[in-house]
């Protein structure tokens, strides 16, 4: 089992599991105290997406939208209960989020790129990015811009590939997107400036 978004590898059970979807969640908690949906639509190729944002999945709304800046698509589902809890409460797995107003969102756009986070003590080598999804053109390209600006990175050997067709990064336009699972140390850092560069770089 994943293991909190704050990376402290506790293993129990938590509400979220027995969801099945958003309509799930949503009748469980409410929108705009427990959790909120933002929109930027951009005339992009490319959305950005933070599917577990805010308390849930920490620093992956802030990435999110520092790689989004002013030129990508932005989706944001982001948690807002007080406390430690989000993460038990509102993780929806990316194969099961289905909140309908991404789905038409990234439904316009050719590659979606999600921003995640992983607990550091999941097995597996260390690494500051593991790299997933079904786009396998944009993977490579980020591979190399990650290995030029010194992020450490996985594309196989990990857990988190992202390649079920109902992932939410892949629920684009063209059926493919990249997925960005970012460590629990990497997140806690106060400059995220590289990667964001590098994805940006890439994105252009």
């Amino acid at each position: 089992m994943r293991s909190s978004g704050d990376g402290h590898g506790v293993a129990h059970f938590r509400p979220s599991d027995g969801l099945r979807g958003y309509a799930d969640l949503a009748a469980r908690y409410v929108e705009g105290v427990d959790y909120a949906i933002r929109l930027t639509p951009k005339p992009s190729r490319f959305a950005v997406v933070a599917p577990h944002g805010g308390r849930i999945e920490n620093g992956t709304s802030e990435i999110a939208r520092q790689i989004a800046g002013a030129t990508h698509g932005l989706y944001l589902f982001e948690g807002l209960r007080p406390g430690r809890d989000n993460f038990d409460h509102l993780h929806l797995s990316s194969h099961l989020f289905d909140e309908p107003r991404c789905l038409d969102f990234i439904a316009g756009y050719d590659s979606v790129v999600t921003i995640h986070g992983y607990d550091n003590l999941d097995p597996g080598p260390p690494a500051d990015v593991l790299l997933g999804g079904r786009d396998e053109g944009l993977k490579r390209s980020m591979a190399a811009a990650f290995s030029a600006c010194g992020v450490s990175y996985l594309a196989q050997g990990h857990r988190y590939q992202g390649m079920a067709r109902l992932n939410i990064c892949n629920r684009s336009r063209r059926g493919e997107g990249l997925q960005l699972e970012l460590s629990a140390a990497f997140r806690q850092r106060e400059d995220w400036s590289g990667l964001v560069d590098a994805v940006r770089s890439v994105l252009a």
